[in-house]
């Protein structure tokens, strides 16, 4: 990644956190981002896992045909940087490219550098996650696989 993708895309995902705020958030509303983010992926005929986790349940979880157990662990890690940092994982690995640092001092067993988890706040305290493995084009791929799929969540919270 070159120095002003990298600048312009923290930009971008820095200017996304407010979406990631929500009043509420309830097992059928995991449900149905996940259900989104599934139909997304196939609509578009990718490979991925998706993941929905409200606290620490995991309430939807489907791998889609092409994906294996390294794509379930690549989740597992990519949950654990996103709730240790309070930030979308992409954000995370932005920031490393860009300060030119190795983050050695995770455990790379435990946490994954890479995009793809999206961390739901409400009042400022993370309560659920969204979580995309398996698109290896792009780097913001997963993150913004997750993020199309919160549209769901962001339609029911506007309506009148």
């Amino acid at each position: 990644m070159d120095e002003s993708f990298v600048s312009s895309e923290l930009t971008r995902v820095r200017g996304q956190r407010k979406a990631l705020e929500f009043s509420r958030f309830a097992h059928d509303q995991a449900i149905a981002v996940g259900q989104r983010a599934l139909q997304l992926a196939e609509d578009q005929g990718l490979s991925v896992v998706v993941d929905v986790r409200r606290g620490e349940q995991i309430v939807f979880h489907a791998a889609l045909s092409g994906t294996t157990a390294e794509h379930d662990d690549w989740v597992r890690r990519k949950v654990h940087t996103a709730v240790r940092h309070e930030v979308p994982s992409y954000e995370f690995l932005l920031r490393q490219r860009q300060s030119g640092r190795v983050p050695d001092w995770l455990d790379p067993t435990e946490f994954a550098v890479a995009g793809g988890a999206v961390p739901l706040f409400i009042a400022g305290s993370v309560v659920g996650i969204v979580t995309v493995s398996g698109i290896v084009t792009s780097p913001e791929g997963d993150h913004d696989l997750a993020m199309s799929a919160l549209d769901v969540l962001r339609g029911e919270t506007e309506r009148p």
